[in-house]
């Protein structure tokens, strides 16, 4: 498990663990079916945001090829603008300036916006930015609609965080107001925005913008709307002589426009604003100083909607290489609540915890030793718990099929032959328990870490009923020298720490972790380990003793 919650004390050691895993990954990528390379290209894009820089070696291999699915088309195009640096910059723009002429507009389109992604982070050296800018320039000119449009909505978002870039992006704005289409929502807004950033050097800006204003009822989208109010404000801010009268007839089109609330409010702040800062010139003073903000986004922070939560990622990370990082959700938001797996932490100064601290256990009623109910045991190991060895499972035997008899008269013997008599199990009659053992946390604790987990017994008992509490389990296990260190119920389950010492020479001192499920059917799981001589024989006559124990639920 790469847990995305460690420290910065242990930055290395990711890095190290996922370079480890880097190489099995990228064969099995390339190798494997397309089903098995989308879900490995999930769990990279999950590295990379965890360990940034550490597949950008590998970038050839994110190259798409033309009988891939295109889901995973998609996703290499995407994974591709993560993986740029100085030296691999002007390959990967390359390729991706290829895939913008892809049939598939929608590997079009992300094309696109991979190429605005990298220009935004100036991950790529220098000239990177100012090289794509160029291209999407050229883009917004081709006869494509879709390529065109995004190429309008990339730019928008490099002016955003290069505003040195205003002169390459200025030039072709009127013209592709001009020729872009209604449809091309998204393109139209951004084009229309870049115009009010750029009005300044761009002399047709007002005028354009004119032709839209006279065509205002006609104008479906909101979006549209508000931007050409917040284009044409700005550019009124910069040319107030040029632009006043059409922002006159622009502001009371939009206060009387009820399509949308937005749209209106902001009318009327805009309006509001002009008519009170008209004759004063502290107001107008704090309104030059408002336009010659710098609102440029410096180059180490991202836009707000490309963040990665790092609450979400770390979560992520705790359930890796399962449906949740192809999802790219956690599992509770996808799996049936009755069907979900959910750890527990154990309190801090429960025996077994070793020392490290923990959250305390939340509403779990504990018989004896409160808060010392471990989360996990050997065969459910927490998100913060090692995944040890697999212990060999022993299920209870199930009782003898029946014999073979002669039906249909073929002369093999017409009497059943009688089952086998088992002999007498001679551990169950030769072991016994100590009476009066007692055993203290850390006595606990240094045995059970003493015997490896490759060592413990798992056996698994079917019984009958549930138990009702904890207390029906633990009192017959009392009176047959069977001791509780702790024991508690969770949701899911009853836990017990039980112990006991065998009446023998070797003296050995049995040590278990017991989970009783609540659902169907009806489970006890027994984790054993035995302190001393003795193996698998006398884990199974501790059974035995358990079973005749507590024989009212046992089959």
């Amino acid at each position: 498990q790469v847990d995305g919650s460690v420290s910065d004390g242990g930055v290395n050691m990711k890095q190290e663990i996922v370079s480890r895993v880097k190489a099995p990954v990228i064969t099995m990528m390339t190798g494997g079916s397309s089903e098995l390379m989308y879900c490995l290209l999930k769990h990279v894009d999950a590295l990379i945001e965890l360990c940034p820089g550490t597949f950008d070696d590998e970038y050839r291999q994110f190259y798409i090829r033309h009988h891939e699915p295109t889901s995973v088309k998609y996703l290499k195009i995407q994974l591709m603008a993560k993986l740029v640096n100085s030296e691999n910059a002007p390959d990967i723009v390359g390729e991706l300036s290829e895939c913008v002429a892809n049939s598939d507009t929608t590997l079009s389109r992300l094309s696109v916006k991979s190429l605005g992604r990298i220009a935004c982070r100036d991950v790529g050296g220098e000239g990177c930015a100012e090289n794509i800018t160029v291209r999407l320039v050229e883009m917004v000119d081709l006869d494509i609609a879709h390529v065109s449009s995004e190429a309008a909505t990339a730019l928008a978002a490099i002016l955003r965080k290069h505003s040195n870039l205003k002169e390459l992006i200025a030039p072709p704005l009127p013209r592709a107001l001009k020729y872009m289409s209604e449809s091309n929502m998204s393109g139209r807004t951004s084009i229309i925005y870049l115009l009010g950033e750029c009005g300044d050097i761009v002399e047709e800006a007002p005028y354009s913008l004119e032709k839209l204003i006279d065509s205002y009822d006609s104008i479906q989208s909101t979006e549209v709307k508000i931007a050409l109010l917040t284009s044409t404000m700005k550019l009124f801010l910069k040319r107030a002589p040029e632009v006043q009268r059409m922002l006159g007839r622009l502001l009371q089109k939009a206060t009387e426009d009820m399509s949308s609330q937005d749209l209106h409010d902001r009318a009327l702040l805009y309006y509001r604003l002009l008519r009170t800062t008209a004759n004063s010139s502290t107001d107008f003073k704090m309104v030059q100083d408002v336009i010659d903000t710098d609102t440029t986004i410096s180059g180490d922070m991202n836009f707000a909607e490309e963040n990665f939560d790092d609450i979400l990622r770390d979560e992520l990370m705790k359930e890796f290489n399962t449906l949740s990082i192809v999802y790219g959700t956690t599992s509770d938001n996808f799996i049936a609540e009755e069907n979900q797996l959910t750890f527990v932490k154990m309190p801090a100064e429960h025996p077994l915890d070793g020392g490290a601290a923990r959250a305390h256990v939340q509403d779990v009623v504990v018989n004896n030793l409160a808060q010392q109910v471990q989360e996990s045991s050997i065969f459910d190991n927490g998100p913060d718990v090692p995944a040890a060895p697999a212990a060999p499972v022993v299920h209870v035997p199930a009782p003898a099929a029946a014999p073979e008899m002669d039906l249909l008269g073929f002369g093999f013997g017409t009497e059943p032959t009688p089952a086998p008599v088992a002999p007498p199990n001679s551990n169950t009659s030769t072991f016994s328990l100590k009476p009066n053992v007692t055993l203290s946390g850390d006595e606990y604790q240094s045995k059970w870490s003493a015997v490896s987990d490759a060592n413990a017994h798992v056996i698994i008992v079917p019984l009958s009923s549930q138990p009702p509490s904890t207390d029906t389990i633990e009192l017959p296990l009392a009176q047959a020298s069977i001791k509780t260190m702790a024991s508690g119920e969770l949701p899911a389950e009853l836990k017990f720490f039980l112990y006991a010492q065998e009446a023998t020479p070797d003296d050995s001192t049995i040590l278990v972790q017991a989970s009783v499920t609540k659902s169907s059917p009806c489970e006890m799981f027994l984790t054993i380990k035995i302190a001393g001589p003795g193996g698998v024989e006398k884990a199974e006559a501790f059974v035995d003793i358990l079973k005749s124990t507590i024989s009212s639920f046992v089959h």
